[in-house]
This record gives structure tokens, sequence and C-alpha cells, in this order.
């Protein structure tokens, strides 16, 4: 394993991994657009190869299919929608990202990816709840919070058994850690990654702020808050959470104020758990769609 220099190298490093989701931005836009170009959404899609075969197994399947199968990505967009369309992009290009092999955090493999799917599905069912953001956007920052741990991890530093090390011996959060071993956050890894592939500076601000919300701009406290509700409950649920998952303290203020109540949250598990179930099998494996 390596030893940690600083956080551009590590920003640098992990320039190599495949699939960065750099179009997700552009399907969301046009997702959300309410009237999506059609054409735009076509073109991007055929940029990648493995996301067009997903997108047209998934318009070919027996839940979507009708008697004529489709045999275009047009076709299939037409068919899916282009709400059910951007939540196939951004699970088959994040989730390629998250199940790349890595040491650290105590990771198996596809722990980060079971993890942050369960975050994704946490904050979706919460949007729809709190009407604190939309649904794609939550899914989406659910799936991407956590990507410069990802990162660190795939970099391979020796700093991550000093950080893992630190916590219980200084009775200190993970955060803190981070910062006297790395000198800067993981958070602030993923802030530089998002920045890199042009995501919106909402997205952004989740990345850099999901563990601290009270201290995200205002404009963007919303859905930081949400992520960072819905990271409370995927950490009680257990999906791949790593070492660090118990060592982080709630932002209760910024809960509050966004009305997030625990027996609200604690009511909506049951209806989590049921989507997490279709997505994740019992022994493990992810199902995207």
């Amino acid at each position: 394993m390596k030893s940690a220099t600083d956080l551009q190298t590590v920003v640098e490093m992990t320039r190599s991994i495949p699939c960065a989701p750099a179009i997700l931005p552009k399907l969301l836009k046009l997702a959300e657009g309410g009237s999506a170009d059609l054409g735009e959404m076509e073109m991007l899609i055929n940029l990648d190869t493995g996301l067009a075969t997903d997108v047209l197994r998934t318009a070919n399947s027996a839940y979507f299919s009708s008697n004529q199968r489709c045999e275009s990505i047009s076709d299939a967009i037409l068919r899916l929608g282009s709400k059910v369309l951007y939540r196939i992009a951004a699970s088959t290009l994040t989730g390629r990202w998250l199940v790349h092999p890595v040491r650290g955090y105590g990771w198996e493999p596809g722990d980060l990816c079971r993890h942050s799917l369960c975050v994704a599905i946490c904050a979706e069912t919460f949007s729809k709840k709190m009407h604190l953001a939309d649904a794609s956007t939550a899914y989406t920052a659910g799936l991407i919070h956590d990507l410069g741990k990802f990162a660190l991890a795939y970099a391979n530093f020796t700093s991550l058994d000093d950080i893992s090390d630190r916590v219980p011996a200084e009775f200190s959060t993970w955060r803190e850690a981070e910062k006297v071993v790395l000198g800067f956050e993981s958070t602030e890894v993923t802030k530089a990654l998002l920045e890199n592939w042009g995501f919106p500076s909402t997205f952004v601000s989740v990345g850099h702020f999901y563990q601290t919300p009270s201290e995200a701009p205002e404009v963007d406290r919303p859905l930081v808050t949400l992520i960072h509700a819905a990271k409370h409950v995927a950490t009680q649920l257990g999906y791949g959470v790593g070492v660090d998952g118990f060592y982080y303290e709630p932002d209760v203020e910024a809960l509050q104020a966004a009305g997030f109540k625990d027996e609200e949250m604690d009511a909506a598990i049951p209806e989590i758990l049921t989507t997490i179930q279709r997505f994740i099998s019992p022994a493990g494996d992810i199902r995207f769609t």
C-alpha cells in the first residue's frame, strides 16, 4: 500500500477508474426538464455501449415489454420515459464505478456499491415524503455522496489503516481522524471529483457537506440534509457499511430544521427495505433494474 500524499494526487490517480459518470449531469438536466430532448438523450446513451445495452434490455423486459420489441434506443426512450431511463443510467454508470475492486474501510467486494445504493433508495423514499428534492436528484445524490472514500481506497493508501487505528484510540470521529492523518477529509476528494466531472453545484455541496449539512450553503441545504438523513438510516440497515460507518455524529440541528423526526424515519424503513430487496439479493448480489 502507498503512503498518502495530497488531495490532488488522489484525484489524479482516480482519473483511471473506468467510466467516470460524467454524462450523468447532462442526462439529469434532460430528465428533469419535463420536455426532454429525446434526440439528445439518445445521443448521450449511445456514447456508452454498456448503457445502451442495459436500456434496450430493460425496455424489452417482462415488466416494460409489450407485444412489440424495442429495436432502437429512441423506441426504448419512448417506452421507458425519461425518469426511468435516467434511473437506469445513474445506476449503470455509477454502479460500474463503485464495484471496482478496492482495499480499505473493511469493505468486501461490492460493499460500497451496496451501501451507496441503499443511501440512494432511502433518499428517494424521503424525497417523496419530505418534498426536499426531486426524486431523481435525491437518488443520484445518494449514489455519488461518498465517492471520495472510494477514491482514497482505490489509491490504496496505508493512511487508511492509520485512520482506522486512530478513531478508537483517540475517541475521535472518522472525519477528525482523516483530517489529522491526511490533512484533508474524504469529502474534499468527493467535491474535487464532482467539480472535475461537471456536476451541478448542489451535488458538489452534497459530496462536501453531507456529514455536516448545517455548514452547507443555504440553497443546497435541503438536499444535503436529505442525504444526511438517508445515510443515517442506510447505516442502521447495515448493507455494505464499512468500518467507518458508525463513527459519525448526526447533525441534529439540520435534521430538525428540515422537519425530520425519528419516528417518521423509522416508519419509512419497511418501505425502504422492500425496495432494497428488489435490487439486492439475500446473497448480496446487486440488480440495478
